[in-house]
Parts: C-alpha cells; sequence; structure tokens
C-alpha cells in the first residue's frame, strides 16, 4: 500500500542542521508517509554521508545529477511525489512532531482546501528560540479561508505562509508548480496562484521551528535581526512586482483594481516602516525626515501614505503620538 504523504526536503551543500531535520520528519506522530532528500547535485558526498546515518526504510536520497538551483529543486521534488499530499521541508527547519498529522486532518477535512498551514517558532543557528509562537498572517484567518479572502490579505501583508508548515494537496498543484520569473519570493506567487482556485485551510498550533540565521536563503533577501527578517527594499519591490503580476492574472474589473491598490499601498506601507525601524528607538525628527524624504524621490507616492505623516509627526511629538495616529489611519 502506497503512502498518503511525501515529505520533501531540497537541499543544497548545506548539512549543518540536516541531520536535525531529517530526524524530526522521521519522528511524526503520522507514519504513513515517505521521507525524500532532494540533493540538487552537491559536488562532494556530505548530504549522502548525513543521510546514510539512518536506517528508515521510508527515508529515500536523491541526488540529481544537474543543479536545478533552488526553484528547480522545490519543483521537480513537488511534482515529482506520487503520494496525496506533500510538504517540503526546510534544510535547516525542525518540524513538531503532530506536524504532518495535524495538517493531514485539515486537509482531509476540508475538501476544497489546496494546502494547509500553521504557526510556527522562530530559532536561531544554534536552536534557540527567538519568539515561541510566531505567524504572518496579518489578521486572524479562520479555521478556512477563502482562496480569494487569502489572495486579498497577501497583497496587503505580504507572503502569510511559512512555507515549513504547509501541507500541499497534490493535485491542486498550479501548472509549473513554482516558477523561476517569480524568484526569489517564488512560493509567494505559488501560493497566490494555488489560491486562485483553491481555499486555505490554517491551524493556530505551532508546528514548526523556523531556523533564522546569515546562510538562510531568506537572509540573502533580508537583514536578520532578533525577531526574523527585515526585508530590504529590492526584496519588497521584488514581493510587489509578483502581486501586481499576479493582479493582471485577473479580469479587468473592480476586482483587480481592488488587488493593485493593496498592493501598492503595501509597498508604501512596508517601505515607511523600513524607515522606522532604522530610527528606533528614539525616532529623532531630522534622521526620519531624511530617511522619509529620500524614500520618497525613490518612490513619489509615498507623499500619499498616512504612515509615513504618521511616523513624521512621531518624530516630532513622540513615540506614543506615532501609536494614536497610526490607529486612526
Amino acid at each position: 500500500m502506497s503512502s498518503r504523504v511525501t515529505v520533501c526536503i531540497p537541499t543544497y551543500r548545506r548539512t549543518q542542521w540536516l541531520a536535525e531535520t531529517i530526524a524530526s520528519a522521521l519522528g511524526q506522530t503520522y507514519t504513513d508517509l515517505v521521507l525524500e532528500v532532494h540533493d540538487d547535485a552537491t559536488p562532494d558526498d556530505s548530504v549522502e554521508r548525513v543521510v546514510a546515518e539512518f536506517s528508515d526504510q521510508r527515508l529515500r536520497y536523491i541526488r540529481h545529477a544537474d543543479n536545478a538551483g533552488i526553484v528547480g529543486n522545490f519543483t521537480r521534488s513537488l511534482v515529482g511525489a506520487t503520494t496525496d499530499y506533500v510538504i517540503q521541508l526546510g534544510d535547516d527547519d525542525i518540524a513538531e512532531p503532530t506536524l504532518v498529522s495535524r495538517t493531514v486532518a485539515a486537509l482531509d477535512a476540508s475538501p476544497s482546501a489546496g494546502f494547509a498551514h500553521a504557526r510556527f517558532a522562530l530559532i536561531d543557528a544554534r536552536g534557540e528560540y527567538l519568539m515561541r509562537e510566531e505567524d504572518w498572517l496579518g489578521t486572524p484567518s479562520p479555521a478556512l479561508e477563502p482562496g480569494a479572502m487569502f489572495v486579498e490579505k497577501s497583497m496587503l501583508h505580504g507572503c502569510r505562509v511559512c512555507s515549513s508548515t504547509a501541507l500541499i494537496r497534490r493535485s491542486a498543484v498550479p501548472e509549473g508548480a513554482f516558477r523561476q520569473e517569480d524568484y526569489p519570493p517564488f512560493d509567494f506567487a505559488f501560493w497566490l496562484r494555488m489560491s486562485e482556485t483553491w481555499d486555505v485551510a490554517w491551524i493556530g498550533e505551532v508546528l514548526c521551528r523556523y531556523r533564522i540565521h546569515s546562510g538562510s536563503f531568506t537572509a540573502g533577501v533580508a537583514d536578520v535581526t532578533d525577531h526574523g527578517y527585515l526585508q530590504a527594499e529590492k526584496t519588497l519591490r521584488e514581493v510587489h512586482d509578483v502581486k501586481r503580476r499576479h493582479a493582471l492574472t485577473v479580469p479587468a474589473g473592480p476586482r483587480r483594481a481592488g488587488l493593485e491598490r493593496l498592493a501598492d499601498r503595501a509597498l508604501r506601507r512596508d517601505l515607511v516602516y523600513r524607515v522606522r525601524e532604522r530610527t528606533l528607538p528614539e525616532r529623532p525628527f531630522v534622521p526620519t525626515l531624511r530617511g522619509l524624504a529620500d524614500l520618497a524621490r525613490r518612490e513619489p507616492s509615498l507623499v500619499r501614505e498616512p504612515d509615513a505623516w504618521a511616523l513624521l509627526a512621531g518624530s516630532v511629538v513622540g513615540p506614543r503620538a506615532v501609536e494614536r495616529l497610526k490607529g486612526r489611519a
């Protein structure tokens, strides 16, 4: 009898945490699974040696002859699976023991859901907790979120899914799976495309430990902080481009226009947030004004952003006033 779930670990040359990741996948309370380690043509046998430390018949080592890059390796590991469900676990993350069982239950209970995702904890390179409970939802989510609602909220809040928590219904995978043209936020574009025709299941439990460190893929496009990643301006604009491209796939009309407005508002808000973070904790007036003026030269639409004016006003009257003004925006 074939398994219902494939756990994929796409990897390339990084073995520092791989054994811990494999052990967490094999230690699931849900046992009807196969675990595939997809080695993206690592030039030595380091990945293979880590996999060889385990003697579990469910574990498969797949060494690809050609290096496809992160997008290609994620795509071939996903589309190559033959099970009903697939989860792609980061090679530096740790799955909690009930990750698979809880996400399988969520998809089984909601046939209209294309994937199920969950809360997670943030840990550092040593495995120490930075935050014990985190999500990227932006606003609370129901247990089953209509796909159109998921897309709309994603336009404003960005990627709301921690991929290492996301169990994917294989039949829901859109054509082409992950696309190189969407790199680097290729997973974000994938969730948007899937949610145009499928709903999204949400589990409000911590089911994974997501590792924050300077060598991760995300750190290459953001600044590492004690609370996660502060996205660089280049990354914010790349995310905005994905949102805009997705909006263009929607028929012309009020919905497309609404999605575009949300995407543009999100870019302005997130750019202001970067200025805010750079001027904490005092938020002095001159550096704040200089930061906003410099930003406005690159993004003229900033003059229409209430958060920018609230930040500037707060640099004069104090941080508490900032929160009051933001609440009225």
